[in-house]
């Protein structure tokens, strides 16, 4: 497969090179300790000897030792970086297995009562977001969690299947977006803290009295005048008291943020970078286009406003504090810079996350698409009524070699297919095989099939109902409340029909009630803007359905093969005719010919 030779070639390089970074990072630490040392000597001989030049060469050192530590950081940085490209790589190679390493679920964005995110697997530990995500900030997740969750309108799909075309050409840069991502792992948490500060506003007050400020450079006039003896020296000392009521004025406002420098610097540095990143990309998709021009000259106003926050920082060492930061106000001088940008780029600024976000799931879509060459772009026919066309589809969290793909069609609104079938045939899997290419279509996904079509469709499943302690409803009342508002989605006005997936209708009622209330349903969604799936063991229902014109009847079989069920998991038109429950509970040791033999005693 070209992208696992991909993903292992890419991996074997980012361990060649971390292990390069690393050598030369070790040999930089003892160089470092090596000048350090050589420092002390210097000072120690400068002392005994009292030589100028101890003091020229220990000041020569002392620029080497900073430019080395610079360069540590550097390769740092490179060595951090080809670790991380080994973890994207190890987490795609892990995935083509259906392996999923990361800890991240998304059953953070799942809602209660969902459509269908509850019952198609969209969340959870072995899930189609699992499948998907390539995000690494939290923005990112939730934007994919979004696009999973609300299918978007047969415009916006094309142009996110454009762009996921154009980003999957560019594999490594969907890879060291990832790895440049998690350079600041901590700091892509913080968006909230971020967003919050940027909204921010000073009081009324302390804005009007940032003008205060300038008195620092009649301040600085007057230390000149006092240095040259023109003025007496209480002028000064009058002019800095001055400035400490000033400072002790703006004390809350610069504390409040001096307190959350070190993560608002970090976060800062992290979106700076990716939106580095992101401005020098190559795409060329309107999608992306329509992106990059919101980001222009964003990294740089990140940047700007970190040098701020990196200045406040000074603050915090005592001799800079008493010997600049009071005579020059230097607190209030960078709170007011803080400001200003602020002002320039707050609304900017929530515009370039929402870029970030997308750039993050699109990521997602693309990484998908290129891991999975054989899984197809659908196209999304924008019409009213119900469409689906899938050949050779498969289930997509199921792997390659274990699946078995059907071909599958429906078309017009007021339909309904009736799927019958023994126990573990088949017949839940499919109903969310088909639900879950649906929702790949509709975000913008390849699917898995050779061909799928289909028109837009809101997607209602009612598959995993159960009781409620909390509510002190039964698991049938819930499938009743849930089939309550199947048929209230199926009323609401909407430019397209729901496609619902119904599993083992009516389950926990008698027999006689389950066919006649599925009966009744189905009749009555027949005349409403909807489609869809039911799956039943009721033979009499898939006989009720061969006589009327909307409805159709497929099936999946079992056979028993030298005492041992198979199952082939294709679909079949018509009604199922052969049941395995009664050897099911034979094979698991219950006597059901019991009955009979007591019957004839």
């Amino acid at each position: 497969m070209e992208s696992k030779l991909f993903f292992e070639t890419e991996l074997e390089k980012a361990r060649v090179a971390e292990s390069a970074a690393q050598e030369k990072f070790t040999r930089l630490s003892w160089v470092r300790v090596g000048i350090f040392i050589a420092i002390l000597i210097l000072a120690w001989l400068w002392n005994r000897m009292d030589q100028p030049l101890m003091a020229v060469g220990i000041g020569g050192l002392l620029v080497v030792f900073l430019i080395l530590m610079k360069k540590h950081q550097v390769v740092k940085r490179v060595r951090d970086f080809q670790k991380n490209l080994q973890t994207v790589n190890e987490d795609e190679l892990e995935r083509l297995a259906f392996r999923f390493k990361r800890a991240d679920t998304g059953l953070q964005f799942q809602e209660k009562d969902h459509a269908f995110a509850g019952d198609l697997d969209i969340f959870g530990e072995y899930s189609l977001y699992k499948l998907l995500n390539r995000t690494r900030t939290n923005e990112g997740s939730r934007r994919l969690a979004n696009w999973l969750k609300n299918h978007a309108d047969p415009e916006e799909v094309l142009q996110r299947q454009q762009a996921s075309e154009n980003f999957k050409s560019y594999p490594h840069l969907i890879q060291e977006w990832e790895a440049t991502a998690l350079l600041h792992e901590h700091a892509a948490k913080q968006v909230g803290a971020f967003r919050t500060w940027a909204a921010e506003k000073l009081a009324p007050q302390l804005a009007t009295s940032m003008r205060l400020r300038w008195l620092s450079v009649v301040t600085l006039f007057i230390i000149v005048l006092a240095i040259a003896q023109l003025v007496p020296a209480w002028a000064v000392l009058l002019s800095l008291a001055v400035h400490m009521v000033i400072l002790r004025r703006f004390l809350n406002s610069i504390q409040n943020i001096a307190n959350r420098t070190a993560d608002l610097g970090k976060t800062l540095v992290a979106y700076a970078d990716l939106l580095k990143n992101a401005e020098s990309a190559p795409y060329q998709s309107e999608w992306w286009q329509q992106r990059r021009a919101r980001i222009d000259d964003s990294s740089k106003a990140l940047n700007h406003v970190g040098n701020l926050f990196e200045r406040l920082d000074y603050r915090n060492n005592p001799f800079f504090s008493i010997f600049i930061g009071i005579p020059t106000l230097w607190d209030v001088h960078c709170l007011a810079g803080i400001e200003d940008w602020k002002k320039v780029n707050h609304l900017r600024l929530l515009d370039w996350l929402n870029v970030l976000a997308d750039i993050e799931a699109m990521n997602s879509l693309a990484g998908h698409a290129f891991a999975n060459a054989e899984c197809v772009t659908p196209e999304v026919v924008s019409q009213s009524t119900m469409m689906i066309n899938a050949t050779s589809m498969g289930h997509p969290l199921i792997p390659k070699e274990k699946r078995v793909s059907n071909s599958f069609g429906i078309a017009g609104t007021g339909n309904t297919i009736l799927v019958t079938g023994s126990n573990m045939s088949g017949k839940s899997t499919f109903l969310r095989t088909i639900g879950l290419n649906l929702v790949l279509a509709q975000m913008g996904a390849v699917v898995s099939a050779s061909h799928f079509s289909c028109s837009p469709a809101r997607i209602f499943s009612s598959m995993r109902t159960q009781d409620s302690l909390e509510e002190s409803t039964s698991s049938f009342y819930a499938e009743l409340k849930r089939l309550r508002r199947l048929l209230e989605l199926a009323d609401a006005h909407a430019d397209a029909p729901v496609f619902y997936l119904l599993d083992e209708i009516l389950k926990g009622t008698n027999s006689a009630d389950r066919h006649r209330g599925a009966e009744a349903l189905i009749r009555q969604l027949h005349s409403k803007n909807a489609s869809g799936l039911v799956s039943t063991h009721d033979l009499e229902l898939g006989e009720w359905g061969a006589t009327e014109n909307y409805v159709q009847n497929y099936h999946f079989r079992s056979d028993v093969e030298d005492g041992k069920l198979h199952f082939d998991y294709r679909l079949y038109e018509g009604i199922c005719r052969s049941f395995n429950a009664s050897e099911l509970m034979r094979m698991m040791g219950i006597d059901i010919d019991l009955t009979n033999k007591n019957t004839l005693k």
